[in-house]
């Protein structure tokens, strides 16, 4: 009996299940493992019933209507009954005015994007209806105030669903103002959360309120889930039951802020602006439990200031900023560098030049974090994909910085500092947390602050104070006492030496690389990615490769110093086309793979394919998804031709 659908699997991939069937009950589904031990094929019979495993939302409103707390509430909601979610928001930098919206998908499964167009719009106002029902997937839904003028054309089998927002809100409480909890009880209703769940998380988030706040909007969200009882509707947008754990849903932000204390920051200085104000709101209130401290300073130049102060006193300090901040402190980071300072800085993107777009997605800061100084210094730039990398990559960025005493700057953006995401509770006993040692006194033997060394790696700091470890610094060249020097030879050796960190932080990078960033093997073509898009492009590739496409990929964290030996070992195992995606213009990480890796990709032929995007929105899964589709097997405009040949991992002729 031949399958109804053949789905490749591969050891790196987590999910295996596809289904392209629509007009059966169930599927029978061979699942064909290329392994290299060769484990063979598995059928499964699927049953299509429980086929949704997950359900892509869009909340659209006028600014001030309660958009952004609808979302959040569905979202707490189905973390807390076991699903997994991930949510885009997108608004205006005006308080009231324009249209705001947010996405959210939810599903049995792990979740890396927020989904491509919709399958149940809920709008607000009727102007929501006329802008996004047209992007509504076949047979999805529409719930919105009832039109006093015609629809617009929506694809085939979408039903509508007039809901009047105001009177339901009006006759639980009095007043419209609880008219987004109505929506929450409507859709709660119709995919089958609990009622007790969203209850409780409707009285948590308004229950600090007035007091009569916690029940009025309870009765609204009651009266949304009759009125969706009361619908035809059914079940058919209900999902599957989920593992009934309760997941762990945080923001971009608050995962950075959580990550800087576990990572043993204990000082920050900072300055609010658009869209990491955040960090600096959630640490303000995580520091002083743990004995740290937090200012919020007159600009961006103070606040990195006083975090090269803190940490020159031997207190691991951090700032967050976006785009303009980074900029002003640019300076500052040399100071950081030649003093060999650690710090922590962290880069929330949003899209530019100068103050661009404030509350739109960019990725275009990648060359001010690489080369953001005049003069050479060493520095360490890590990219967030998702927000469970929020956390691990604040950790990493403060291990990194402390342990080769440079600034480490950490890159996330827009979308995902204020995307919400169920992410895996940190077991925080496993947590590596680089612990400096310091010069401890005379004991120690002669303290020598810039001791030369032949392997890169920092010689010890004293913090001031401490018996026979005075030394001078600053942002003069100096010797290796800390002395101003001008000498040609001083110069040389404090060149070498800056030189040696950059290499040792190369050989960091590469042990960075997480066993779920690299797919090697005989590939055609690979995909390679960094940020938020990465997390996207991950998605697609998993999805293709299930589908049997033969893909590579490498999504690292550490994107510089760039992962040599990895990169190396990716360009050289066959590939004809690499594709790179990445939201900006200007094509930053391509360019840096072109010129940090000009000999191996002519040496192998590679063709440097990119796929940009820059118009403040993240990339969704299907752009990437069709920007893919000419380099895959059955696409028609792949000019490079079938696997290329295999290159020496060693070879001599390679740049070290």
């Amino acid at each position: 009996m031949e399958p109804d659908r053949w789905v490749h699997r591969d050891p790196a991939d987590s999910a295996w299940f596809d289904s392209s069937a629509k007009d059966a009950t169930s599927l029978r589904v061979v699942v064909d493992h290329h392994a290299p031990s060769g484990m063979g094929s598995a059928t499964f019979e699927v049953s299509l019933m429980d086929a949704r495993r997950s359900i892509v939302i869009r909340c659209e409103g006028s600014a001030g209507d309660g958009i952004i707390s609808l979302g959040k509430v569905l979202a707490r909601a189905a973390a807390r009954a076991g699903y997994h979610v991930v949510t885009l928001a997108s608004f205006l930098a005006e308080v009231r005015g324009g249209q705001s919206s947010l996405q959210l998908k939810i599903g049995v499964g792990n979740v890396l994007s927020p989904g491509d167009d919709p399958e149940v719009l809920v709008a607000l106002n009727e102007q929501g209806v006329r802008e996004v029902a047209s992007h509504v997937t076949a047979a999805g839904l529409v719930l919105g105030p009832p039109m006093n003028g015609s629809t617009p054309a929506m694809a085939e089998g979408v039903r509508v669903l007039p809901i009047d927002y105001d009177a339901l809100s009006t006759e639980a409480t009095g007043g419209t103002r609880s008219k987004n909890i109505v929506a929450v009880g409507v859709l709660a209703a119709l995919i089958g959360l609990d009622e007790e769940v969203v209850r409780k998380v409707v009285a948590e988030l308004f229950g600090k309120r007035a007091a009569d706040a916690e029940a009025a909007n309870v009765r609204a969200c009651d009266a949304g889930a009759k009125a969706a009882a009361a619908s035809e509707i059914g079940d058919a947008f209900r999902l599957p039951k989920s593992d009934g754990v309760g997941k762990l849903l945080l923001s971009g932000n608050q995962a950075v802020a959580l990550g800087a204390v576990a990572g043993g920051v204990r000082f920050y200085a900072g300055y609010p602006i658009t869209p990491a104000t955040e960090i600096m709101e959630e640490i303000a209130d995580l520091l002083p439990r743990v004995g740290g401290r937090m200012l919020q300073v007159e600009d961006e130049i103070a606040s990195l200031g006083m975090c090269i102060g803190a940490s020159y006193g031997g207190v691991p300090s951090m700032t967050a900023t976006s785009g303009p901040g980074l900029s002003l402190m640019v300076e500052l980071i040399g100071l950081a560098g030649i003093s060999e300072t650690p710090l922590v800085i962290v880069d929330v993107q949003r899209a530019g030049p100068s103050t661009g777009m404030p509350t739109k997605d960019g990725q275009a800061d990648l060359d001010l974090a690489v080369y953001g100084t005049h003069g050479e210094v060493p520095r360490v730039v890590l990219a967030a994909q998702t927000v469970a990398d929020c956390f691990s990559q604040t950790v990493a960025a403060a291990n990194l910085a402390h342990e080769y005493q440079v600034p480490a700057l950490l890159l996330t953006s827009m979308s995902l500092s204020h995307s919400l995401q169920t992410v895996e509770v940190p077991d925080l006993a496993a947590l590596k947390v680089y612990q400096e040692t310091f010069y401890a006194g005379p004991a120690d033997g002669e303290f020598v602050r810039f001791q030369p060394t032949e392997d890169g790696r920092p010689s010890r700091r004293s913090k001031p104070g401490t018996p026979g470890g005075i030394y001078r610094t600053g942002g003069l060249e100096h010797n290796d006492r800390g002395h101003p020097s001008f000498d040609p030879d001083q110069r040389r050796e404090m060149v070498r030496r800056r030189k040696l960190r950059s290499q040792a932080l190369v050989v960091a990078s590469d042990a960075a690389i997480e066993p779920h960033s690299l797919v090697l093997g005989s590939h055609r073509v690979g995909v390679t990615s960094w940020g938020r898009a990465a997390a996207i492009a991950r998605e697609v590739v998993t999805e293709l490769r299930q589908e049997g496409q033969d893909i590579g990929y490498l999504f690292p964290h550490v994107v510089w110093p760039l992962p040599k030996a990895t990169i190396r070992r990716f360009l050289a195992s066959g590939l004809r086309t690499l594709v790179v995606c990445e939201a900006n213009e200007n094509q930053q990480f391509a360019n840096l793979l072109r010129a940090n890796f000009a000999t191996e990709l002519g040496r192998a032929g590679i063709e440097v394919v990119t796929v940009n995007k820059d118009d403040g929105n993240p990339f969704g899964p299907g752009e990437i998804r069709e920007a893919l589709r000419p380099w895959l097997s059955d696409g028609t405009a792949t000019t490079l031709g079938e696997v290329g040949p295999k290159h020496p991992l060693d070879s001599a002729a390679l740049p070290s």
